[in-house]
């Protein structure tokens, strides 16, 4: 989720929280981090190797397609920047094959130091900035309390994913 500047990060805490919501509406556990930029990156824990890059594209581009629908004001899966016109990119193209999205606690190459951070969901709301994830802040997060991906793996086994891409295939 890229919003067009670091000012309008809050549109990335919107889309998140929506994404949210549905994912919990079809019981899919979800964990979301920074990018390191302006943007924020959710994750689906799924084994390994048992969905294809294509079941996970018709997920997320179903997903990206939905919010675009409910908010086409607010959101757009456009490539083209100057054809967003301000408005959020939803990335679902960049789960592919070859595409790489940056792993978490990882330093980007920005002038301001941000590294892509896991957060709790409970932490995930407007007062959050991108430029609050910087190396030593980072580093006392985590210090002071768990990885919030910890437990990604122990997460799998819970997850309902294959009803999900059934019914989405069947539509």
């Amino acid at each position: 989720m890229d919003p067009p500047s670091f000012p309008e990060f809050s549109l990335a805490i919107k889309a998140a929280l929506q994404v949210k919501a549905k994912f919990d509406h079809f019981e899919l556990t979800s964990l979301v981090k920074t990018s390191g930029g302006k943007g924020i990156q959710i994750y689906i824990p799924l084994s390994f190797n048992t969905y294809s890059d294509d079941d996970t594209r018709v997920f997320t581009k179903f997903f990206c397609d939905f919010l675009c629908e409910q908010e086409p004001q607010c959101f757009t899966t456009e490539r083209l920047k100057k054809n967003r016109h301000n408005r959020l990119y939803l990335d679902y193209v960049q789960h592919q094959e070859g595409k790489t999205i940056i792993a978490s606690y990882s330093p980007r190459g920005n002038e301001m130091g941000l590294i892509a951070t896991p957060l709790k969901w409970d932490k995930v709301c407007d007062t959050i900035k991108p430029n609050l994830f910087t190396v030593p802040s980072v580093l006392d997060r985590l210090y002071k309390q768990a990885n919030p991906f910890r437990d990604f793996r122990l997460e799998i086994e819970d997850q309902k994913f294959a009803n999900v891409l059934n019914q989405l295939r069947n539509e």
